[in-house]
């Protein structure tokens, strides 16, 4: 039977309608397919992306819940070598705040125009000390005592970690350089990997941060090496140059710079900046 006119037009129409759905659907299904295509909601927190060396890591995990509490912001961190983050800032031109775990890479930042010099604020000191078994069992007093045979050391991957950079140089200011690196057994890639190489006993000694001892108080204790060699370092933090929030990222900044933000690191073992001190853009090594 041949169909009528007035059929023909009628499945016409519903191909129709059934066409005009499914370009509907794939439309829908297509912008709903990515998040970065959805509109942000109202009234949603803002969000800032940190990258932190890890021998910042028990006080600022804790400044930041006090910071996400105090401000309608959500913070994403990473916690690793030095190095490592600011090569992916670089490369990636990606974050919004940055906080070395010494003043070594903050400088390469700057020299690479990574961040933005006038927003640093400074936020602790750190010494280098040895960082040893709980009660010293292989009796180390001294730099000298890591070349010793059989002694186990780590220090850390100069390359990716500040304290590598300080560990290096403290060895070859004291003439120790070869000797201690024939005991080096592991390189690690950031400073919570030195603290816990020496915490698991995997090693008898590294050259670390004197807030180790405070990271793992039943584990490890300090063996201070002389003033001279090691003098101090410290931890700034600053606005990443690609950060797309730098008014929200510079009040995480100074929130982490301030008493408040001090008083943190205070308890967790760190000494922190007083009344007075120079301001990060003089300090020197």
């Amino acid at each position: 039977m041949i169909p009528s006119a007035k059929n023909l037009r009628y499945l016409g129409l519903l191909v129709y309608v059934f066409l005009l759905f499914a370009a509907g659907c794939a439309r829908e299904t297509e912008t709903s397919g990515g998040s970065a295509s959805k509109p942000t909601p109202k009234g949603a927190k803002a969000a800032l992306m940190v990258f932190a060396g890890a021998a910042n890591k028990p006080p600022l995990t804790e400044a930041i819940q006090a910071f996400e509490k105090k401000s309608n912001c959500k913070v994403e961190v990473t916690f690793a070598g030095s190095g490592t983050l600011l090569t992916q800032i670089t490369t990636e031109k990606v974050g919004d705040v940055y906080i070395p775990g010494s003043d070594d890479f903050m400088q390469k930042a700057k020299e690479k125009g990574a961040i933005d010099v006038p927003s640093e604020r400074l936020v602790a000191w750190l010494v280098p000390t040895i960082n040893v078994a709980k009660d010293n069992p292989k009796g180390i007093r001294g730099l000298e005592d890591l070349a010793k045979p059989g002694v186990k050391v780590c220090i850390a991957d100069a390359k990716a970690v500040c304290l590598g950079a300080v560990a290096e140089e403290i060895l070859s200011e004291a003439g120790l350089l070869n000797a201690v690196k024939k005991n080096v057994v592991t390189y690690a890639l950031s400073c919570e990997e030195v603290e816990n190489r020496v915490e698991t006993g995997e090693v008898d000694a590294a050259i670390g941060w004197n807030v180790f001892e405070h990271w793992a108080p039943d584990k490890i204790e300090n063996v201070t090496i002389p003033e001279n060699l090691a003098g101090r370092r410290y931890i700034s933090a600053a606005v990443v140059a690609f950060s797309k929030d730098k008014q929200l990222a510079q009040q995480f900044v100074d929130f982490v710079g301030s008493d408040e933000g001090h008083s943190v690191y205070s308890e967790k073992g760190y000494t922190v900046p007083v009344a007075g001190e120079e301001s990060p853009a003089t300090l020197g090594k």
